[in-house]
């Protein structure tokens, strides 16, 4: 599995609003501070409020906060949040496929393992955890 242009950036943007905890953050500034499109930042920002780890304030002085506390917040939610491949995940999730040659496809078994491992981890590491790493 690798992460996705939209997943990464979906991070980036939720560390950004975390490590800024309790301003405003506005999306012009994280586009100027990382060099991505406020267009493609406003279009994660939506998925993120939609899913319910993000809050937007309008009008002068408007951006974005956590709506949750970052300790409640993992990389997978914030992944899925922003992913445009949610059918693929949750096969990758779910269980493994089956072969159509054999009953035991040790090839099919080892990549479910593998996807299954990092789902787990991924769910486990909560964005207080990216935050504290980010800034040792």
């Amino acid at each position: 599995m690798t992460l996705s242009r939209q997943e990464e950036i979906g991070i980036l943007l939720v560390c950004t609003i975390a490590q800024h905890v309790p301003d405003i953050v506005p999306l012009s500034k994280i586009a100027h501070d990382h060099a991505i499109s406020v267009l493609f930042l406003k279009k994660i920002a939506r998925f993120l409020k939609k899913a319910g780890i993000i809050e937007s304030k309008e009008g002068t002085g408007g951006g974005y906060i956590l709506a949750k506390d970052p300790i409640s917040i993992s990389v997978l939610g914030i992944c899925n949040a922003v992913s445009q491949k949610k059918s693929n995940r949750s096969v990758l999730i779910t269980g493994p496929v089956r072969c159509p040659v054999r009953p035991a496809c040790l090839p099919q078994n080892i990549r479910f393992l593998i996807s299954e491992t990092l789902m787990q981890y991924l769910s486990d590491m909560t964005l207080d955890q990216l935050i504290k790493e980010r800034s040792t």
